[in-house]
């Protein structure tokens, strides 16, 4: 079973109601490429101090440690990615909600509506 975190904003005045779920876990696509996974998911402020961080470490380290410290920033970006996503949405407003299980995203949010139907209706 995977397991996803439950996000909401409330409605604002010009902002309707918006849930979002994140996944637990290791991201394999925000280790291998995370300028991008971070801009596709739309993580301006984390991408800008990733490459901030990447751009040094190129630029401070000597020739033969620049790779090794590199790879170590993925790897290290790969477990921490979507703690990162979760403290985004804290900084826009979005609040956890809970913690909900499933095979995949589609049973999960099954689960959700089953437990959460007004957050299930939020849901992008």
């Amino acid at each position: 079973m995977r397991v996803w975190t439950v996000h909401h904003r409330p409605g604002i005045a010009d902002k309707p109601a918006r849930t979002v779920m994140v996944r637990e876990g290791f991201s394999w696509w925000a280790a291998l490429f995370p300028l991008f996974w971070f801009l596709a998911k739309r993580l301006w402020i984390v991408a800008a101090l990733y490459f901030a961080l990447a751009t040094l470490l190129g630029f401070v380290l000597p020739a033969g440690i620049s790779p090794w410290a590199m790879i170590a920033l993925q790897i290290l970006t790969g477990f921490e990615a979507r703690n990162l996503q979760r403290w985004t949405l804290e900084r826009g407003g979005f609040r956890l909600m809970g913690v909900v299980q499933g095979r995949d995203e589609e049973g999960a949010v099954l689960n959700l509506a089953d437990r959460r139907a007004d957050l299930a209706r939020g849901l992008t």
